[in-house]
């Protein structure tokens, strides 16, 4: 069960991502399974998130970054063995 102790709003925990601010809205609309089953409810026009459910989405962004990160070094040394 998700823990409504901390919330942020999902304008708030876009931002904090480095996302455009409707970024959280749009997987909520989208159903995505990237986001923490429970973790995010509308309340009334604002739409709130748990702080387990954004840490929940650090994460899967932290993964996502690194894998970019790894991705992009390879084709740069798959680049300059074929220069070479």
């Amino acid at each position: 069960m998700v823990k409504w102790e901390d919330i942020l709003t999902a304008k708030e925990a876009s931002l904090m991502l480095g996302k455009n601010e409707k970024y959280v809205y749009i997987l909520f609309k989208m159903n995505s399974e990237m986001l923490l089953k429970g973790s995010v409810v509308l309340k009334g026009k604002t739409l709130l998130i748990s702080r387990e459910g954004f840490e929940h989405l650090k994460c899967i962004h932290a993964a996502t970054a690194k894998k970019n990160e790894l991705v992009y070094e390879e084709r740069n040394n798959a680049l300059r063995e074929a220069v070479i």
